[in-house]
């Protein structure tokens, strides 16, 4: 018996129910080759969501996710605005982003939840004039704000990922403050989304075409790809590289979050800076240096001859992915190995390679790499640098507005019970600091405020001696 082709195809799945169409299609998509980079979907139906999206969208449905799953992201803008404008210019940005106009659910008679794209951008944009109010009262109005909009719950399910608020503080002074769902919207899509904006805004959203690839291709991609033959070996492969390392076990009473900032002191003779140079000398970046030494402290904590460290990665390893809004970000876990009582200068090797070597993994899902309960890594570690941003608004200035913690142990971790740290760092006019969220449940401040401490005096010693075991 031969498969039906062409139209045939077509036809002999429109006739199935909806999920075992979606099923019928990933078989039939089996039989023939992946690519290994995500490519545009043939149609535009539903897809099944990606794995971090499945995950969060139980989490959303279990009622655990609150407004954990909102990320908030704010500018200001001094000068003459048309709102007129920026509204035309905003709805342009989610007519052209698939991302924005996702809703993801079950279909009613069974199988993996999909992923269907409106075809219409709805724009909710709420706007508030606080320019009556005295400058104190309208600080603190404005910080109220930013607080609601973090806090505002939006719903995968319900299609509701973004929600604005424009902010009036004067005739010339305004906040633009976005609230976007982190299964929709990742750290770099803030960059991309603002482009667009300011595009929109200055040559009309006429002019934003749609980018070669989008959200929906990828997620196609990665179900397929996961699926295929090589998907399935490098799965295989790469869980085999993390076998026998013990799980991180749940801490008692689960997870209750908590945030502290840290920051490391750069400077002549400091640590940071000693170890940094270290780390150059012997080809390792200052994430990987910071990796180095974080996997020591760690292997002493837990006294054992090695550590994995969690690192976000972009995910956008398709360059036209680059110019797509949508939750792209994985978690790739680095396995350092610290056995035979290495110099700090030979651990930067092991730790280069590692995570060269973990990067060229990072098509594959956290999700499906280690299942419930299996996670070996309780520490996270991010050193962001993404691209500054100028947008050339006619007569207008823009400045970022900080904004609230973040919540990202619900995006990095497969469970946030097992995990005591996030650090989120950022390296700025001279210094590296930022946020670190924590799990209350399994550390306290000082803890880990301690593993960073701990992470210079590694360095410290390692500038002094860097031939000698740490």
């Amino acid at each position: 018996m031969t498969a039906p082709t062409g139209t045939g195809v077509d036809r002999a799945l429109a006739a199935l129910p909806e999920a075992k169409r979606e099923l019928a299609r990933m078989l039939l998509a089996a039989r023939s080759p992946v690519p290994a980079r995500p490519a545009p979907r043939s149609g535009a139906g539903p897809v099944p969501a990606t794995a971090l999206q499945a995950r969060l969208l139980r989490r959303e449905r279990l009622g655990t996710s609150g407004s954990s799953g909102t990320g908030s992201h704010a500018v200001r803008l001094t000068g003459r605005l048309d709102t007129g404008r920026l509204r035309e210019a905003l709805t342009g940005v989610l007519a052209r982003h698939e991302a924005l106009r996702c809703r993801i659910g079950e279909p009613p008679d069974g199988g993996g939840p999909l992923l269907t794209v409106d075809e219409e951008p709805c724009l909710r944009l709420t706007c508030t004039d606080l320019a009556h109010l005295t400058p104190a009262a309208r600080r603190e109005a404005v910080g109220a704000q930013l607080a609601e909009s973090a806090a505002t719950p939006l719903s995968l399910e319900s299609g509701r990922t973004s929600a604005f608020r424009l902010l009036t503080l004067g005739p010339d002074d305004h906040v633009l403050v976005l609230a976007s769902h982190l299964g929709v919207f990742d750290g770099w899509s803030s960059g991309v989304f603002l482009t667009d904006l300011a595009t929109g805004y200055r040559e009309g959203s006429g002019r934003l075409a749609p980018p070669d690839l989008q959200l929906p291709d990828h997620a196609d991609w990665q179900r397929r790809w996961l699926a295929s033959p090589d998907g399935t070996a490098e799965l295989a492969d790469r869980r085999g590289a993390f076998a026998g390392i013990p799980p991180v076990p749940r801490a008692p009473g689960g997870f209750e979050r908590g945030h502290v900032p840290v920051r490391m002191d750069r400077g002549p003779g400091s640590p940071l800076d000693e170890g940094l140079a270290l780390g150059a000398a012997a080809g390792a970046t200052p994430f990987m240096t910071l990796v180095a030494a974080l996997a020591v402290v760690l292997a002493r904590r837990d006294g054992t001859t090695g550590a994995v460290v969690g690192t976000p990665a972009a995910g956008r390893f398709a360059g036209p992915l680059e110019g797509a809004v949508g939750q792209f970000t994985t978690v790739v876990p680095i396995r350092v190995d610290l056995s035979g009582r290495p110099s700090f200068v030979e651990i930067l090797h092991r730790t280069r390679t590692a995570v060269a070597d973990a990067l060229s993994h990072q098509r594959l899902p956290v999700d499906e790499l280690f299942t419930a309960g299996t996670q070996p890594y309780d520490v996270l570690f991010a050193l962001h640098n993404y691209p500054a941003v100028s947008l050339g608004l006619p007569g207008i200035e823009v400045g970022q507005l900080p904004g609230p913690p973040a919540h990202h142990l619900e995006l990095y971790s497969t469970d946030p019970a097992v995990t005591v740290a996030c650090f989120g760092l950022v390296e700025r006019d001279g210094e590296i600091g930022g946020t670190a969220e924590f799990n209350r449940r399994a550390a306290g401040p000082g803890d880990v405020t301690a593993l960073l401490g701990g992470v210079e005096d590694v360095l410290a010693r390692a500038a002094a001696s860097p031939g000698t075991t740490p």
